[in-house]
């Protein structure tokens, strides 16, 4: 019990439920802006605490369009396709002539002095194999098995079970949900950098066509960002482990500024700034530090040098997440305590303990954000529950 062997992402119980179910998931519904800001536009307290709780349910359901899709693309059988045995000497012209056969099936055909036949391994499912782009060969890892692309499970999926003209509505819906989720952030980019930090801090005053080509620069700045981050995902599994690792950097020193913030009237703005750099600094350190298992000194780690090594890129970066949230936690109460706090009256309404607490407005009992939160909290176990 406890062991990091005793579950597949190979992490112990405390970095399981410290690292990813309090740090990183509180951290994402308290500080992400898209959830903020549509907050923030309600026309009712009632209705910007519904949202949260309604953005839940979607999220709630991603397993069964993420986790399943992938499960069914694991164990989905095709018909394995005869080796050849002209196919080119090489490893990779073997793996690019037999990767194509009409099923789609991810095949590596090798040829050895000692056996001169094709030798035919085929990945699970139709989950095809990450290739490597020195060699153009299958990648493996330490124990000499093949490392599946899992970010293709759906595309191969649509393209083994779609139809032609199903296959385009297919690409399309996909294509449009990923611009949506990419203006949305884009927008959230600018926004912030625009209004809450330029026009804040360094050029306050300016017109409002300064500002909007203010925005429009950030966002053709955000977008040349996302486009570098599209390369740096390519060296991870899967574009989760990336996702958290970046949540690891941002969002978990965010969440202990924000709990801080809202809950201690005695906290101050030096301190929640030097807190957040300290939890960004820290989270650098420690990643920096360690690295993942069958892993590389670079992007995944280990830069500074290795004094630890994860079972996995998910446990190495749930423990980024708890020395980021943990060093900005100390550092902000410590600054605080050495700085001067501002009055109580001017904390009203920032301060939990210092605004009034708001009554339901007489709604039906669905509409209610207590009753809405229980229903989702019921949803929310019994869905962990089944997926156990």
């Amino acid at each position: 019990m406890g062991n990091a062997a005793s579950n597949p992402i190979g992490v112990e119980w405390f970095g399981l439920v410290m690292g990813l179910g309090f740090v990183l998931s509180f951290g994402y519904w308290c500080t992400d802006f898209l959830v903020v800001q549509r907050a923030m536009a309600a026309n009712s307290m009632s209705a910007a605490r519904r949202t949260p709780l309604i953005a839940a349910v979607p999220k709630m359901l991603m397993p069964f369009l993420v986790i399943l899709p992938g499960m069914l693309a694991l164990v989905v059988g095709q018909e394995a396709p005869k080796p050849r045995r002209d196919v080119a000497a090489t490893p990779a012209a073997a793996v690019a002539t037999l990767a194509g056969n009409p099923g789609g099936a991810a095949v590596q055909a090798t040829a050895t002095p000692r056996a001169p036949q094709a030798i035919v391994e085929r990945s699970r499912g139709i989950i095809p194999p990450k290739i490597d782009p020195a060699t153009g060969e299958p990648l493996r890892d330490n124990r000499g098995r093949l490392v599946l692309d899992y970010d293709l499970a759906t595309p191969m999926m649509l393209v083994k079970f779609f139809p032609a003209g199903l296959l385009g509505l297919g690409l399309t819906a996909l294509l449009a949900s990923f611009m949506s989720g990419m203006a949305g952030n884009v927008t959230a980019f600018n926004t912030v950098w625009t209004y809450d930090i330029y026009q804040s801090y360094i050029r306050p005053g300016q017109s409002d066509g300064h500002y909007l080509r203010m925005g429009r620069i950030a966002t053709v700045f955000g977008i040349a960002i996302s486009l570098a981050a599209a390369y740096a995902a390519a060296s991870f599994n899967n574009i989760m482990e990336l996702l958290q690792l970046v949540f690891a950097f941002v969002n978990a020193p965010l969440f202990a500024t924000f709990a801080l913030g809202m809950f201690w009237k005695r906290a101050t703005g030096h301190g929640a700034f030097t807190g957040l750099l300290s939890g960004t600094l820290a989270a650098a350190v420690h990643h920096g530090l360690t690295l993942p298992a069958g892993a590389h000194a670079g992007i995944k780690g280990g830069y500074f040098g290795v004094l630890q090594t994860f079972p996995s890129e998910l446990a190495q970066t749930f423990w980024t997440a708890i020395a980021a949230f943990t060093t900005c936690f100390v550092v902000t109460i410590a600054v605080s305590l050495l700085t001067k706090p501002r009055p109580d009256e001017e904390m009203k309404g920032l301060v939990y303990a210092l605004t009034p607490i708001q009554k339901d407005a007489d709604e039906p009992w669905h509409r209610r954000p207590a009753a809405l939160g229980a229903v989702v909290l019921v949803a929310a176990v019994a869905l962990n529950f089944l997926f156990w």
